[in-house]
């Protein structure tokens, strides 16, 4: 059942990066529906216990508290996206996906120091190649 959920992640994360990418924005009525239907699907399978779930969280809610620490420069709709793919893959892969995310928007970073662009980057291309990764890898 994994990796339906995890079929589901990409998907989700495929779509928000597009909209990410175009308009620097994400939807968070779409991402709000991602976590209810998270906590429905976690409730179907029978994986709903509140000590699990808050594991789950953990992720996300490290990088919305990023968010307001940074005043935004980390965007609240990252966090909010993290905390949504969380309930679908779980605590330690959501982990695992958004420091390999990080890791690649630091190179991109670097490189576009390197190139003299200030520019904003979009951080959910980065976190779906992070978890087409470690779906791949992990």
């Amino acid at each position: 059942m994994s990796e339906i959920a995890y079929c589901i992640g990409l998907f989700f994360l495929a779509e928000l990066s597009v909209e990410d990418i175009k308009t620097k924005e994400i939807s968070i009525n779409k991402v709000i529906f991602f976590i209810f239907l998270g906590f429905l699907f976690r409730l179907i399978a029978g994986e709903f216990n509140w000590n699990e779930i808050s594991g789950c969280l953990i992720p996300g809610s490290i990088l919305l508290l990023l968010s307001f620490l940074t005043d935004e420069s980390i965007g609240y709709g990252d966090g909010m996206t993290v905390v949504a793919l969380g309930l679908w893959t779980g605590g330690w892969f959501t982990a695992f996906v958004v420091w390999i995310g990080i890791t690649l928007s630091g190179i991109w970073g670097g490189i576009c120091l390197f190139r003299r662009k200030k520019e904003t980057i979009p951080f959910l291309p980065f976190l779906l190649l992070g978890m087409e990764v470690a779906f791949v890898y992990a």
